[in-house]
Formats: C-alpha cells, sequence, structure tokens
C-alpha cells in the first residue's frame, strides 16, 4: 500500500515536473531572435501591406519587388508599441501603401522574415527599433539615426 502512494506521488510529481519545462520552454522561445541572423542585415525596398500597432510586439508586411519583377512579402517583427512610442514612433507613422525601406535582421533559415532594425520613409523621417536596446539607452531613445539603409540591398 505504502508503494503504491510513493509510485502515484512519484508519477504526480513527474507530470508537473514536464508541464513546468514544457511551459517554460514556450515562454523563453517567445523573445527568442534565435531566427534571425543578428550578424547579418539587409535592406527591403518595398510596399506596405500590413502594419499591426499591437502586444506584445508591432508587426510590419513588406511586398518587395526584385530585380526580377517577381515580388515577395516580408513579415517583419518589431518592438511592443509602448517601447516604440518611447522612441518616437506613433502608430499613425506607416500607412499601408506606403514605399519605405526597411533594415532587417533576415530569417536564418531563407524565409522571408526579418527583426526590424530601422524604418525609412518616403517623407525623409528614420525610426529605429528599440529591440537589443538595454538600461540606459533604452529609457533615453535613440542616438544618432541613420542617414540611409545600413543593410546589405536585397535583391
Amino acid at each position: 500500500m505504502n508503494n503504491k502512494k510513493s509510485i502515484r506521488r512519484f508519477a504526480r510529481g513527474l507530470a508537473v515536473a514536464v508541464v513546468a519545462v514544457l511551459c517554460s520552454q514556450t515562454a523563453s522561445a517567445h523573445h527568442s531572435f534565435g531566427k534571425f541572423d543578428m550578424a547579418k542585415m539587409t535592406a527591403l525596398t518595398g510596399t506596405v501591406r500590413g502594419w499591426a500597432w499591437s502586444n506584445p510586439h508591432t508587426w510590419l508586411t513588406v511586398v518587395v519587388k526584385k530585380a526580377d519583377g517577381t515580388t515577395e512579402e516580408w513579415s517583419i517583427v518589431a518592438s511592443s508599441p509602448n517601447m516604440m512610442s518611447r522612441w518616437g514612433w506613433k502608430a499613425s507613422d506607416v500607412k499601408v501603401g506606403d514605399k519605405i525601406v526597411v533594415d532587417v535582421h533576415p530569417g536564418r533559415d531563407g524565409s522571408h522574415i526579418g527583426a526590424l532594425k530601422n524604418v525609412f520613409l518616403s517623407n525623409g523621417k528614420v525610426l529605429t527599433d528599440p529591440a537589443g536596446s538595454t538600461g540606459q539607452d533604452l529609457a533615453g531613445g535613440p542616438g544618432k539615426l541613420p542617414t540611409k539603409p545600413q543593410g546589405t540591398p536585397y535583391k
């Protein structure tokens, strides 16, 4: 009888541990930039198809016309609206149909995804994403903004 209680207690403990491990992996993966090549930066020129100013991350969808005339749709993740607004962003800065250039850290697997770094709007305004900033840099806003795209032009 005591042996059965020990086995049940062990099984319950094991089940709780498995659930905890599974949940912790999901939580840590949520903010992982492991799918992006943070050592590379690519400059995409295109037209905004979608702009979602929402938590936990903002999303930009850009249609990029390649040199051969074909188009690709890129999904680009950015920081939360709260963080971005501290860095001078407004939801109204980007609109569907806008022609823009964006610097992104591209997906490692070659898919059409990216982590946003800079946006160059057609009116000359430049915005940068605070992702990866820490401490005083994050709170104080961006330093000197780039005047031109920093990434390798995408073809």
